[in-house]
């Protein structure tokens, strides 16, 4: 199974999103059982925020793991707007209540903030880790420069460990500047919306068709393709959202997967990078 380090944790470089899970008390079930195939699939790692479902995902999340079968690691986002230390520090109670847990694994900065300097949100970051809420702490959209600025202002005791950012076949723009530059620095890159580009692609478009033949070769899916080359760019996490067991397979293959240098010369060929560094975005 393919692994990557976290701070001195080991875990798995596929785990699991919950982008708009806990938005309706019916699917509720389903999306519990999900989650808990997806850990037993050793798909251990999931990501959420308080903002998914104002908390719901959160309170899906915390039930899909009560009682899990094997520790699982989460990650949780504190919004913009609650950056300020003092109301980090709430965000971050209340969503460990919602978990259910007395220690985050991981707490990032959803994005940059617009109002709240980012050297009291990051002492915020610093003071929940000093307090033991949380035992890593790390960004999210953040782009190279950004990235490089909140690791001036970390103390030397508190490592910024992971950034969070928008990262696929279809926009590589990760690989131009922040890769190099997160790898160079330790920290692990953390790909959300690793495979939403294939609801894009139709038969007939080159891409489509390539991810086919890969799939067809590797006996796996395109998604499992699509997944795989985002995690031999390395150190990277992908955190794909699956309700299906087909899906969580699919996503679960990738950790099993070794793409030839063909084929990821073939894959660059066709999703091509471009130039310039993810956008800075500040909400």
């Amino acid at each position: 199974m393919k692994t990557v380090m976290i701070g001195q944790d080991r875990v798995p470089q596929v785990g699991q999103g919950t982008w708009q899970l806990g938005r309706d008390r019916k699917t509720r079930d389903q999306e519990i059982e999900a989650l808990r195939y997806g850990i037993e699939r050793g798909l251990t790692l999931i990501d959420t925020a308080e903002m998914y479902a104002d908390g719901g995902a959160e309170e899906v999340v915390g039930e899909a793991i009560r009682q899990a079968s094997q520790p699982v690691f989460v990650v949780s986002k504190v919004w913009p707007s609650n950056q300020a230390p003092a109301r980090l520090r709430r965000s971050l109670e209340a969503s460990l209540k919602r978990l259910g847990r007395e220690q985050l694994d991981l707490y990032l900065l959803h994005w940059p903030s617009r109002t709240v300097p980012l050297k009291d949100a990051l002492a915020g970051l610093v003071e929940a880790y000093r307090a033991g809420l949380t035992r890593y702490v790390g960004v999210s959209n953040f782009p190279t420069a950004a990235l490089q600025e909140a690791l001036a202002l970390m103390p030397p005791d508190v490592p910024l460990v992971v950034d969070q950012v928008e990262y696929h076949l279809a926009n590589r723009r990760a690989e131009t500047q922040l890769l190099p530059f997160a790898r160079a620095h330790q920290v692990t890159l953390m790909a959300y919306s690793p495979v939403k580009f294939l609801a894009h692609l139709r038969p007939g478009d080159d891409r489509a068709d390539l991810l086919a033949r890969l799939a067809q070769a590797h006996h796996t899916a395109p998604a499992t393709i699509a997944l795989a080359y985002l995690l031999e760019a390395g150190p990277v996490i992908a955190i794909p959202k699956a309700l299906s067991r087909a899906h969580i397979d699919a996503n679960a293959a990738a950790l099993e997967i070794t793409l030839t240098e063909e084929e990821r010369r073939a894959l660059q060929e066709h999703f091509p990078c471009p130039s310039e560094d993810l956008p800075f975005t500040a909400l």
